[in-house]
């Protein structure tokens, strides 16, 4: 039996997909919403407040240590940028001369940076470096900006094995150990992405001839003079900084590598293996800004810690308030948000539509797969997994059928849609970076999607 609180938690889900369509924002409707669900279950204006900022402290508790971690890798993103330390990190990226070398040389360090220190950051490094080098000598620009959208935000974190936000997400919203999530999304992951990347390329060997414009000419807005023009005036005030490069690169790198050796000698997961490569990170950023700044560095590391955490609270404060509001509907949301037992909105809309559909694997995925695509199209997909996670573990309970592949493919649809599909998520910020229209990236980036998609949802139907 649905309450007032079931009705108003759907009629604000309604709210929120509607101004999704209508390219607007969904933050201040689902704000509103958890005033509105809080009122409708309490009957009380003073509860409901309580309630709203519960939901808050809930979903901030859950993604606080992401937002700390990433925001100590882009700080140190940044520290080796200002000392040209990134530069010798993609060096052998330079030497590439044909167009599918770029395409799957550039796509593989996007994917294997994207691991470390998610896809925005690594899109900046590679972004302001390899573009406009490998541009002047003439690879197109669409095919490093195909490549770095496809490996990047959709291969990458799709799986999000290193840093872990991604399944951190759905395990919470779910109660599955993320450890069972990440061996499940292992082979979903590498066989959707290998699909989609597969199908960018030969998309891009089709179609590529029609692209209007010379690479030769192509120069990304914003970045490729300003480093062209770095390059050209030599020494600088700042030249003693720069000749820290290589030592700074090679601390970074030696330091991520022997973090990945031990998470994976030592089967570290979750929490822990978050808790390891942030406090590496904070290591790492510390010997460097000693060894860059000298006596300055105790100011500076406060100016850089502030700047790079506040890059990730603008980046996840919409999906805290998202979450939020998702979270409502789960077990969590109601023994923490509303204080008391039970499965939780979800599961209740999942007994009554298995009164009205039948729920086979075929319909269960099917769901999964419109209701990912649906929660994404905010251009993240980060928003769309506690949702996805809730609906999976609900439909999972009435159909008794497994929860993880369900889980798997709702994360691993709702990051691509983010990474490929939707025209104002990381689709903009590469073709930004990349110096291409929006409309002439999708229309490389949509069929890979679609191919990574159907990859997906066929070994999710095999494991079931």
């Amino acid at each position: 039996m649905l309450t007032l609180a079931h009705w108003v938690f759907i009629l604000f889900i309604l709210l929120i997909i509607a101004t999704l369509i209508f390219r607007k924002p969904p933050v201040l409707p689902a704000a509103v919403g958890l005033f509105g669900v809080g009122l409708a279950e309490s009957r009380n204006g003073i509860e409901a407040v309580q309630i709203s900022f519960r939901a808050l402290i809930l979903a901030t508790s859950n993604l606080l240590g992401v937002i700390v971690l990433i925001g100590l890798v882009v700080t140190l993103t940044q520290l080796l940028q200002k000392t040209k330390a990134d530069q010798i990190l993609v060096r052998p990226l330079l030497r590439i001369k044909s167009m599918s070398l770029a395409y799957w040389a550039v796509g593989i360090a996007m994917w294997l940076l994207t691991l470390l220190i998610w896809p925005t950051p690594a899109l900046t490094l590679l972004g302001a470096v390899v573009i406009p080098i490998l541009g002047r000598i003439g690879i197109h620009p669409i095919v490093l900006a195909v490549s770095l959208a496809v490996f990047g935000k959709g291969m990458g974190l799709s799986g999000d094995f290193i840093i872990q936000g991604a399944p951190s997400l759905v395990s919470k919203a779910t109660g599955i150990p993320i450890g069972v999530l990440l061996s499940a999304s292992f082979p979903v992951v590498i066989l959707s992405g290998i699909c989609g990347a597969g199908f960018g390329y030969i998309t891009l060997k089709l179609f590529l001839k029609t692209e209007p414009g010379s690479a030769e000419n192509q120069k990304p807005e914003g970045i490729s003079e300003n480093l062209l023009e770095k390059r050209k005036n030599g020494k600088t005030e700042r030249q003693a900084r720069f000749e820290r490069g290589p030592l700074l690169a090679g601390i970074m790198a030696l330091g991520y590598l022997g973090t990945v050796i031990v998470i994976l000698i030592f089967k570290i997961h979750g929490d822990e293996a978050s808790g390891l490569i942030g406090g590496v990170t904070l290591l790492i950023l510390c010997i460097c800004t000693i060894l860059t700044e000298g006596r300055d560095a105790f100011s500076q590391f406060i100016i850089y810690v502030k700047d790079g955490l506040r890059y990730a609270m603008g980046v996840f404060t919409p999906i805290i308030i998202m979450s939020g509001f998702f979270f409502l509907g789960t077990a969590a949301g109601s023994e923490q948000v509303f204080l008391r037992e039970g499965p939780g909105f979800f599961y209740d809309y999942t007994i009554l539509l298995a009164e009205w559909i039948p729920l086979t694997k075929w319909t269960v995925v099917g769901l999964i797969v419109f209701i990912a695509i649906l929660a994404s199209l905010d251009g993240s997909g980060f928003s769309s997994l506690p949702l996805v996670g809730g609906i999976a573990i609900a439909l999972s309970q009435v159909s008794q059928i497994p929860a993880v592949p369900l889980a798997v493919l709702g994360q691993v649809v709702g990051i691509w849609t983010g990474a490929a599909l939707i025209p104002w998520g990381f689709v903009a910020v590469t073709s930004a970076v990349a110096g291409v229209e929006v409309q002439r990236l999708m229309k490389y980036t949509v069929p890979a999607y679609l191919a990574a998609i159907l990859c997906a949802l066929g070994w999710t139907l095999l494991q079931l």
